[in-house]
């Protein structure tokens, strides 16, 4: 049982972070968009990849995570899994800021990108934490 549901969370989790490494990177790319309707149309498909792929798959990801923590007794484990958790709930924030920067249309090329950034080196935080677990 513990291996399917790390299976699924770790499945769970790479498109997670996946997904929202394309979205803060379309985002920087459509603000280069020089057409009204095009930009509109890319906003239309992230709201739909938001609300139909990042947040049943991130549910998903979670329950499956915590239950498998809760399974294994990984909290017990050392402080790894407490600061993972963190880095996660992190992540979900700036998932959640570049979906509501997007609906709203205020976000500027410059943050685009610090975002885009930071959701390469926050996934990085948490592959780190979860694979070397060195706290």
């Amino acid at each position: 049982m513990d291996s399917i549901l790390i299976v699924v969370h770790v499945t769970g989790a790479a498109i997670v972070i996946g997904v929202l490494f394309i979205q803060s990177l379309t985002t920087v790319m459509s603000l280069r968009l020089k057409n009204e309707e095009q930009r509109s149309g890319v906003r239309i498909l992230q709201a739909k990849i938001e609300k139909f792929v990042y947040y049943p798959i991130l549910a998903v990801t979670l329950l499956f995570g915590l239950f498998y923590a809760k399974s294994s007794n990984a909290f017990s484990h050392g402080k790894w899994l407490h600061w993972k958790l963190l880095v996660v709930v992190v992540l979900v924030g700036v998932g959640v800021l570049i979906g509501n920067l997007v609906k709203k249309e205020k976000i500027g090329k410059p943050f685009a990108l610090i975002l885009h950034i930071a959701v390469f080196f926050l996934a990085a935080g948490i592959i780190y934490l979860a694979t070397i677990k060195p706290i």
